[in-house]
């Protein structure tokens, strides 16, 4: 069965829902934001604009304007933008748009520095998801940073949820493990699947290999410097040992080094971290 379109107005309330609790990280999800402004420092230099594609409550947005950047923060949820502005109240160079990730018309081409598209604002684009990546990298003059649902995890998370919730293998499974994709309308039954989640509801969904997202960049026409799991051992060690490290600040540090170790030497197209987007790809314009 095919995948149906992206209802975004239903997107946006179920991330409007969403927006009180979107920066109350749980399990690996300190982890997978530590791992992405470890990435996102290395791309500073010599950036002055920066374009935050599903910048929520502003965790990444806020702290670079502050920091003397020019940063434009769009999100599709007007509740995620409230929030935002008034953690910014008394912040400079940034503005607020609402917009949605797959239709950037409003900016022209290769109009930021530095354009950063994290978490959720691509794979929940679901139909219209490489439409999303494509125009991160339109509106991109030199680099951008993207995370994208891993498509192993998912995977795994959706055998996890289909057993627990009906028993079986339902046909959901099959469409994640072949495609990467999810839609609550897709097949019989999914609402099933969602059932107990914000608004009971898991919105549409698009998840990638490392090999099919750095596909996507290359084809607009961007060099992929990266693409693979972001803290995949996080994801496979047991939540104790996770909240144990996140409460101490050495020990965490030491921790992300011995991560970022191992996405680079040990499972470079490793699922990533169980919470959050667990693959993460940066790429820079073509000459």
């Amino acid at each position: 069965m095919s995948l149906p379109e992206t209802d975004f107005d239903r997107e946006r309330q179920w991330w409007d829902a969403k927006s009180v609790k979107e920066e109350i990280d749980s399990a690996d999800e300190t982890i997978n934001r530590a791992l992405r402004w470890r990435e996102i420092e290395r791309h500073l230099e010599g950036t002055k604009t920066i374009l935050d594609i599903g910048g929520a409550t502003g965790v990444f947005s806020i702290p670079l304007a502050k920091r003397g950047f020019h940063v434009i923060h769009l999100d599709l949820s007007p509740e995620m933008l409230t929030i935002a502005r008034e953690k910014a109240r008394d912040v400079p160079n940034i503005e607020f748009i609402e917009g949605n990730a797959s239709y950037l018309s409003q900016f022209s081409d290769c109009a930021f520095d530095l354009v950063l598209n994290m978490d959720g604002a691509i794979s929940f684009s679901g139909s219209k998801a490489i439409l999303a990546i494509q125009e991160t990298c339109r509106v991109a003059r030199r680099k951008v940073i993207v995370t994208v649902s891993h498509q192993a995890q998912m995977a795994a998370s959706w055998v996890g949820w289909s057993l627990a919730r009906t028993g079986r293998i339902a046909p959901a499974v099959d469409a994640m493990i072949d495609r990467g994709e999810w839609h609550q309308d897709q097949f019989p039954g999914n609402e099933v699947l969602a059932a107990g989640l914000t608004r009971n509801y898991l919105g549409a969904l698009k998840a990638f290999l490392p090999v099919e997202l750095a596909r996507t960049l290359e084809g607009a026409d961007m060099q992929v410097l990266r693409c693979g799991g972001l803290g995949s051992l996080a994801g496979l060690c047991d939540r104790e040992t996770i909240l144990g490290v996140s409460k101490d600040g050495p020990l965490l540090e030491s921790f992300l080094d011995i991560c970022e170790r191992f996405d680079a030497e040990i499972l470079p197209s490793g699922p990533g971290t169980r919470l959050r987007a667990g693959l993460i790809a940066v790429a820079r314009r073509l000459e």
